[in-house]
């Protein structure tokens, strides 16, 4: 249900929504985000890479600690995310750690999801980004590599997480944020934010993301 509200939110399809529109859910709605933004960018949930304002990733979000329902310190009991269903399902098609760049187009491109209607052309972008992924690694993609799972975010960017290399791994258990104050913005730092995102640009209809592609495996 969150994850349905977020997207009706996605005026874009780029799988974000600006910050400001999060902050600015009345308190009558569904869900009310609250989440400082310092909290957001810890766990990679915060896009700040564009010239528009600051866009909160969905997935990232939704998988984010502050949406676990239960923890203790041997496990934690938080949302799933929809890019494992997508990559059990080349997984069993391919049965094997890597794959051509081709036969990954060829079975991509016929995938669906609960954003993405099947089949489809893949821009020509991503077409390039995943046969250079190949290049650098001697003709085949790996498929459980930060690069692969950077293509699929933005392939199904409301499916699947920016692979976002988060500087502590601490940070993404629901312990780390228990009773500190930094998690939650305060209602003046939210409007602040209303205020200050009323001077930015908003992100164009269609506007490409993979400016912030970055070349990290």
């Amino acid at each position: 249900q969150m994850a349905a509200e977020l997207r009706g939110l996605d005026l874009t399809g780029s799988g974000r929504v600006p910050l400001d529109k999060l902050y600015s859910q009345p308190t009558s709605a569904a869900y009310v985000f609250h989440e400082s933004t310092e909290y957001l960018r810890q766990i990679g949930a915060l896009d700040e890479g564009s010239n528009a304002k600051p866009q909160v990733r969905i997935t990232n979000y939704i998988m984010g600690p502050s949406n676990c329902i239960a923890s203790s310190s041997y496990f934690s009991v938080c949302c799933l995310s929809e890019c494992e269903g997508l990559m059990r399902e080349l997984e069993q098609k391919i049965r094997a750690p890597t794959a051509s760049a081709e036969q990954l187009i060829g079975l991509v491109s016929n995938m669906s999801s609960a954003s993405v209607e099947a089949p489809r052309d893949l821009p020509e972008t991503l077409v390039d980004k995943l046969w250079a992924i190949a290049d650098r690694h001697s003709g085949k993609v790996p498929l459980h590599a930060r690069l692969f799972a950077q293509w699929m975010h933005f392939v199904f960017p409301s499916e699947c997480p920016y692979p976002h290399a988060v500087e502590d791994p601490a940070v993404l258990r629901p312990s780390h944020w228990s009773g500190q104050r930094r998690a939650t913005a305060t209602d003046e730092e939210r409007e602040r934010c209303i205020s200050e995102s009323a001077q930015q640009p908003e992100a164009a209809l269609g506007e490409p993301l993979l400016s912030q592609w970055d070349d990290l495996e």
